[in-house]
């Protein structure tokens, strides 16, 4: 994280006369004069990476709160807005389980309550265009705009007996959560400290109540992927206002503690969330949302952390925090504006993470993607993987894919990587071909759809069996050309990509729907997607209109066959030969 003042601060260090403070060897919100060591400012505005800080739970007023424990009042404040911040984040976060709900979660439903949308909900209830009554929103009020499914997939999760357990459960956490949150509010108007400091411990002892009841097992127990992230949420925001209680009464130790704690918890949640989701729906979820965290509610966290190892660092041999000089110095200091500046805006047609995502879905297949997700958290997993393709490679002959470079590698071509191989080695223990033919002639196929390469390996296909069909030069196939296509390459060609899209796309997936249609053409050209449905009736797309990415519908490729007498649709003839053929 960087941090950033206003423009006069910044001259100023440019010109060396102001100095940046660091912790741990990264710097912290404020900046001192280079002579005096006088505190002049405190920053305005972070950035992580490129982007501006915009953390989904984590409240960044914690964290500017602690150079300003010595100056009570205003600390007191920023503590105060943080404990805003949390309330309207948990409001916001349990509020949404009354459209994911227990079990198994419609598609249409995760995809109302994104990342995006659920930043859309947060701006509404701080600007108070909705209200948050026992912990819950009115999610059905809210989401008017998003049609009737939703509203009946809402009406349906009201009624359910499960979720009507849970949402008890989570409307008696969310009082004692508020009335922790109203009691450490009064507390810090108090003067006398020993009565602020009793009152201090009540309200901790009321959000540790709050927090056994979002991380019951019961809760937690049956639901699905994204709603574990949900709830677990909850109990993260809760635990940064037990460590703000810590904070105030001053017990850095305790804090410091605290927040490695939360951090490992994070972390370790995470990794089971992602290792229990189970589609591409819970995917197109959780990806975005939790990358959010790693990127930025993580590394708040970590500045956190590095503003109290700061305030620890200049204790004194026996213990006390700050010695007199320079606590001088911060008790004087005038911070004008210390209020930090996080992004928020919801206006974005996407967040960044769900472009990222969306990049990334159009290259790797489901379970590359989770391990994406999970070397975040995980790095001893990316470390097997290295070892993994390492090994694979040198028996393959592979010579660029040694340790140092793997070490180089982006989380996307470690995991597209660790699945070629493993693919790849499946591939050739599992597919039984007759003898007289291999997949030696398809190695540029099998590399192509190994890679994720989909568009490339369509076209590929294609140009393979034009080859075998003996039609390379005329450029297109005839009907007697599929019917007499051999068995053994069209069971291969199927079979490699059945095997590398992991069942979504290939000859043999086409056919088991084209049955399931009874054969009806536009039936079929509108479940596999090469078409919009307009009243029944396939209103054919163009071979350029297609879709290659595993996001596509299942069965949408390979489409080898476009129409050569006009710009769209695809061959009925050939498709319907192919599909007529047995041994696929």
């Amino acid at each position: 994280m960087q941090f950033q003042f206003s423009p006069l601060i910044e001259a100023g260090i440019q010109a060396g006369k102001y100095i940046p403070v660091f912790s741990n060897g990264v710097p912290i919100s404020m900046a001192r004069d280079a002579v005096t060591g006088e505190f002049v400012a405190h920053a305005i505005a972070a950035t992580v990476g490129n982007s501006p800080l915009s953390p989904l739970l984590a409240a960044s007023q914690f964290m500017t709160s602690v150079v300003q424990t010595y100056q009570t009042q205003r600390g007191f404040a920023d503590v105060m807005k943080g404990l805003q911040s949390i309330k309207t984040s948990l409001g916001v976060l349990q509020g949404t389980t009354a459209l994911i709900g227990v079990g198994t979660v419609a598609g249409v439903a995760l995809t109302a309550i994104n990342l995006h949308q659920t930043l859309k909900l947060r701006k509404e209830v701080e600007q108070m265009r909705l209200e948050v009554k026992n912990g819950f929103i009115d999610i059905k009020q809210a989401l008017k705009d998003q049609g009737a499914e939703i509203r009946q997939i809402i009406e349906e999760i009201s009624q359910d007996i499960k979720f009507e357990q849970h949402r008890i459960i989570l409307v008696r956490a969310y009082g004692l959560f508020i009335q922790a949150i109203n009691r450490f509010r009064s507390a810090m108007q108090l003067q006398d400290a020993s009565r602020r400091n009793a009152e201090i411990d009540g309200a901790r002892g009321m959000l540790f109540e709050a927090l056994a009841d979002y991380t019951n097992p019961h809760l937690l127990e049956g639901t699905s992927a994204a709603g574990q992230l949900r709830r677990l949420e909850c109990a993260w925001i809760i635990e940064q206002g037990i460590i703000a209680t810590y904070q105030v009464q001053n017990e850095m130790s305790a804090v410091s503690d605290r927040i490695s704690q939360l951090k490992n918890k994070i972390s370790q949640d995470a990794v089971g969330i992602i290792s229990s989701c189970e589609s591409h729906d819970e995917l197109d979820f959780l990806f975005p949302e939790i990358t959010r965290i790693y990127n930025h509610d993580l590394e708040v966290l970590d500045s956190w952390q590095n503003h109290i190892d700061w305030m620890r660092s200049r204790s004194d041999s026996e213990g006390v925090s700050l010695p007199s000089s320079e606590l001088t110095l911060l008790s004087s200091a005038d911070f004008n504006n210390s209020n930090l500046i996080t992004s928020q805006d919801p206006n974005l047609a996407a967040p960044p993470e769900q472009l990222i995502y969306e990049d990334l879905a159009g290259k790797s297949h489901f379970c590359s993607l989770r391990d994406q997700l999970l070397y975040l958290f995980d790095y001893e997993l990316r470390q097997q993987s290295e070892l993994y393709i390492n090994q694979q490679a040198a028996n393959a002959g592979y010579k660029t894919l040694v340790p140092s470079n793997l070490q180089q590698a982006s989380n996307l071509a470690v995991a597209n990587l660790y699945y070629y191989f493993q693919i790849r080695d499946e591939s050739e223990e599992t597919l039984e071909l007759p003898s007289n033919i291999s997949l030696v002639g398809y190695e540029k196929l099998q590399e192509l759809l190994a890679a994720g390469k989909w568009k490339e390996a369509n076209e590929e296909t294609r140009i393979a069996m034009l080859k075998i069909a003996g039609r390379t030069q005329q450029g297109f196939f005839e009907v007697k050309d599929i019917e007499q296509f051999p068995s053994q390459d069209l069971y291969a060609i199927d079979q490699l990509w059945v095997t590398y899209s992991n069942g979504q796309f290939g000859f043999g997936v086409q056919k088991d729907i084209w049955q399931s249609v009874k054969e009806d053409w536009h039936k079929f050209g509108i479940r596999v997607k090469w078409g919009e449905d307009e009243s029944g009736v396939c209103n054919w797309i163009s071979k350029d209109n297609l879709i290659f990415s595993l996001k596509a519908p299942q069965g949408h490729l390979p489409a080898v066959f476009p129409c050569i007498t006009r710009s769209t649709g695809f061959s009925a003839n050939l498709v319907w030969s192919l599909l007529s053929r047995q041994g696929f």
